[in-house]
């Protein structure tokens, strides 16, 4: 019966004027209203027993109603039953537990298990405010809630009643006690909720006036920490990747990793079964079954097994498949379920099921209706290439069996792909294509298009052999250009580059008229201009494959021919047509998401050599560090080289072992012999390496540079440089002099422009040497008009400090490059690597010998003077710098900069 004197609270009073009378108690099981004990081995999960612990506190901090939302397995039930025993027996609660099930929808019973839950749990004493009272059989619940929430007010010590499994409970009448319950419970009771989705309850009443604490499914899914101390409590082994794998089959879904676990248990092949485990595993499809699929009507799990071919899906897409017009209405039931997720792109909403689910559905899928299958799959390729997705299109044409389709799709859209920057993902298209399909020419170019793309080339060789044979021509002219453009790529990586252009020249190749082939044709030719050293003829193919590839929004060759272009301005020495190029390529990587990937090496690298120019030391070093790091390989050679050729330049005047850098770079240049290399990047490179092997005593190297330059750049200025560079180290300043005549004057051409600032002010050094004022200064003039409209700083300090001198001794003689000569001057330090006063320049020359660590004779024979001579100078250098031993001598020449 009620309690006497008790006041219906606002709100109830208009419920019902009045209660009818009150029925006997109603039987309750006991286990209904116990705390569920776990009998497997558990997890404590801290961080959201802590989340629940806060929610429940005092009113400063708490909130009067919890809810606990999460799809079927999420953990929900373990978590609050472990909760709720720890709290319990702490004993500063009482904690009244409630399984709620379907027969809860009668407000008589589902009271009854509420106030036998509050009687077990201890919170109502014998001759308390709750004994007494049992539930109406019908008619109004007010006058029976309002005693009841009297009551809790004069309850000895706070409540935390947890209602679990309230999903179940859909009737008006239920809801609308629980309702009147949650609005008007005292500060004394703390009720916590848990429900599959969102109940019909006043939920986001009490969320809008900060009444409600919530734990979603994202703070129930597993960390890796948590999977990971969940099976090493039950004694299971895992290694990371296995753990890793195991995280991503399930989401970190409590109940896929508890059965898991269940299985590894009795399974002696733990690597196998991690592989092997999906939705179809007997007790997860068993677990699915009971809890997801069968509680759905016929028409949902129709729906669902014609949407789970898809990874995701929208509601058009569902339709299509599903042939049922209602999908949107069946998606919010899902939803609400828990049993889709919801992602947003673009404005459009994007559906998903979880990975083992998916599993489980696509294996009953496959036993009830395998030609449905098939059919499924055609429809979804339709429809994602209606909708300008044609990599799930191939997909699913894969997927469906359909040979014709499958090779249409892909000649038609696979080069596109690769231009858009998707070639992992064709890549892996095109591993699940069958062979006889692969050998089709127009598949297995795109094959060996992808490959290359990837760096590859075993791979795309395999798709090139036996194309276009004697047996089995090319038919098309668009497959001919095709194969030439092909072949004219992957000989840029390893091959004949003049043979490859020739043998494009004989076909249609940049003018088929398919946007997609006339791209790849267009970037590669321009490339392979510029390697062989045809400058305008490669910037017009790169200018015209930007402005087709920009309009087609072709990405990924857009940003190819950005950083290409910028290249070819340095090639030509515009630093600032280089560093503004450059920068736009970065900027355009950033927006795409590549600048940290092996498609901007190529941009950073350019960056770096710019940046070194201009003597802007420590971004170079960056800039170059980076490019190496994200250098993918096999890459284009000249590519490859460049950026490794500047990242040894910009470490090596502060490496801690300058002559290992030097061997590096040496070694990487050997490494490319026989491979067609820019003439620009062996013109530029070669003084670089020649002074950097000259610096650690390696004349024999620098004399290999020498050769080499000899062997790749015809008639040029670099090669009368790097002799007359040898000449001027040995001390033979006449002959240097006259080595360099042809290329100040004219008579060879240079392809690197800074080689002819390195010549003028080699000259200017030797007629200082020769004690001629007037042509050094001449010289000198000549080497700043070059470099100051680039603002080209470099050459002046690897020129040393005998040029740094007579820039300022020559200060005020200098007229319009006056400006360009303050800034050189106070770029460059006081003292850079050069001779020292008191070291005769064979002294010098021998100095420059002893990091080598080769023997007196070795030195002596490179340096065509006898043994004898060389000790004398030893011991000149010895007392010069106040030392005793060759190894001090280096230590000290180092120190003051000498080398």
């Amino acid at each position: 019966m009620y309690l006497a004197g008790t006041r219906t609270p606002a709100g109830l009073e208009q419920a019902a004027d009045t209660a009818e009378e009150i029925g006997a108690d109603t039987p309750v099981a006991t286990a209904k209203v116990r705390i569920p004990v776990t009998t497997t081995v558990t997890l404590t999960r801290q961080r959201l027993e802590a989340m629940l612990d806060t929610a429940v506190a005092g009113s400063e901090t708490g909130s009067p109603v919890t809810v606990v939302r999460a799809p079927a397995g999420a953990g929900k039930t373990m978590l609050l039953a472990t909760w709720a025993r720890r709290r319990a027996a702490e004993g500063d609660v009482s904690v009244a537990w409630v399984s709620l099930d379907r027969e809860d929808n009668d407000p008589a019973l589902l009271w009854s298990a509420i106030l036998r839950a509050l009687q077990v749990s201890g919170a109502v004493e014998r001759t308390g405010p709750l004994d007494g009272l049992t539930p109406p059989r019908g008619g109004s619940y007010a006058a029976f809630l309002a005693a009841v929430i009297a009551a809790f007010e004069r309850l000895p010590r706070p409540v935390v009643l947890v209602l679990d499994g309230v999903h179940e409970v859909g009737s008006g009448n239920a809801i609308a006690t629980l309702n009147l319950l949650l609005r008007h419970a005292p500060a004394t009771v703390r009720v916590v909720l848990s429900a599959r989705f969102p109940p019909p309850l006043i939920l986001p009443r009490l969320k809008l006036e900060g009444r409600l604490r919530e734990i979603g499914p994202d703070d129930l899914t597993f960390t890796m920490d948590e999977a990971g101390l969940l099976y090493s409590n039950q004694g299971i082994r895992l290694s990371e990747t296995e753990l890793g794998l195991l995280m991503e089959r399930t989401e970190g879904w409590a109940a896929g990793l508890r059965l898991a676990a269940m299985s590894l248990a009795d399974s002696a092949r733990t690597a196998d079964f991690v592989t092997e485990f999906t939705g179809d595993d007997r007790m997860v499809a068993d677990y699915l079954l009971d809890e997801v699929v069968t509680r759905q009507p016929e028409e949902v799990e129709r729906f669902m097994l014609s949407t789970c071919i898809c990874r995701t899906f929208t509601q058009e897409l569902a339709a299509a498949l599903s042939k049922q017009e209602n999908a949107g209405q069946i998606l919010d039931r899902l939803e609400r379920g828990g049993i889709v997720v919801v992602t947003w792109s673009q404005s459009t909403r994007w559906y998903r099921y979880h990975p083992l689910l998916r599993g489980y559905l696509r294996a009953e899928l496959g036993r009830r209706r395998l030609t449905a299958q098939n059919q499924l799959h055609r429809t979804a390729s339709r429809w994602f290439l209606d909708n300008g997705d044609p990599l799930r299109a191939i997909a699913h044409a894969i997927a469906a069996g359909g040979d014709d389709l499958v090779t249409r799709l892909i000649a038609k859209y696979g080069l596109e792909q690769i231009h858009k920057g998707e070639s992992s993902r064709l890549r892996r298209l095109l591993d699940t294509v069958p062979p006889h399909v692969l050998d089709r020419p127009s598949v297995a170019l795109v094959a060996a298009a992808t490959a290359l793309d990837l760096g590859d080339l075993s791979a795309a060789d395999r798709r090139l052999r036996g194309i276009n044979n004697a047996a089995h021509p090319l038919r098309t002219q668009r497959l001919r250009a095709l194969h030439a453009t092909v072949r004219l790529q992957r000989a840029r990586m390893q091959g004949d580059l003049g043979s490859a252009l020739a043998t494009l020249e004989t076909t249609r190749a940049g003018r088929t008229g398919v946007v997609d082939i006339d791209l790849l044709a267009l970037v590669n030719r321009g490339a392979a201009h510029a390697w062989t050293g045809h400058h305008r003829a490669a910037t017009a193919d790169l200018q015209r494959a930007h402005q087709l590839a920009t309009v087609e929004r072709r990405d990924a060759v857009v940003l190819q021919c950005k950083a290409q272009l910028a290249a070819a301005a340095g090639a030509e020495g515009d630093l600032v047509q280089l560093g503004e190029r450059a920068a736009a390529a970065l900027d355009f990587a950033e927006a795409r998401g590549w600048a940290m990937t092996s498609r901007s090496a190529y941009i950073h690298a350019l960056q770096g050599l710019e940046a070194y120019q201009r003597l802007e030391d420590e971004q170079a070093l960056k800039s170059a560090s980076l490019a190496t790091k994200l250098l993918a390989r096999p890459a284009d050679p000249t590519v490859e080289l460049f950026v490794l050729t500047v990242d040894a330049m910009t470490s090596f005047d502060t490496a801690n072992e300058p002559h290992e850098v030097a061997a590096t770079l040496r070694g990487h240049w050997q490494r490319m012999g026989g491979k067609t290399l820019a003439p620009a990047l062996v013109a530029y490179a070669a003084p670089m390496q020649q002074r950097m092997a000259l610096r650690v005593g390696e004349y024999t190297w620098a004399y290999e540079v020498m050769e080499r330059a000899d062997a790749l750049l015809v008639r040029s200025a670099e090669r009368v440089l790097l002799r007359a560079m040898l000449h001027a180290h040995k001390g033979k300043v006449g002959a240097a002099r006259r080595l360099l005549e042809p290329a100040l004057s004219g008579r060879t051409r240079a392809i690197s422009a800074p080689t002819l600032i390195d010549a003028w002010l080699l000259e200017a050094y030797l007629a200082d040497r020769s004690g001629d004022g007037n042509r050094a200064h001449e010289a000198l003039t000549q080497a700043l008009g070059l470099a100051a409209p680039n603002q080209a700083l470099r050459p002046f300090r690897d020129a040393g400090q005998s040029v740094r001198a007579m820039l300022a001794e020559g200060a005020g003689r200098f007229g319009r490059l006056e400006p360009f000569v303050a800034k050189v001057l106070t770029a460059l330090p006081v003292k850079v690597p050069d001779p020292a006063d008191g070291l005769t320049e064979r002294e010098q020359a021998l100095l420059a010998e002893l990091p080598s660590m080769r023997t007196a004779e070795e030195i002596a024979h490179s340096l065509y003077v006898s043994v004898n001579t060389v000790k004398t100078h030893l011991r000149g250098i010895y007392r010069k710098l106040g030392v005793s031993q060759r190894r001090d001598a280096i230590t000290v020449a180092r120190q003051r900069g000498l080398l």
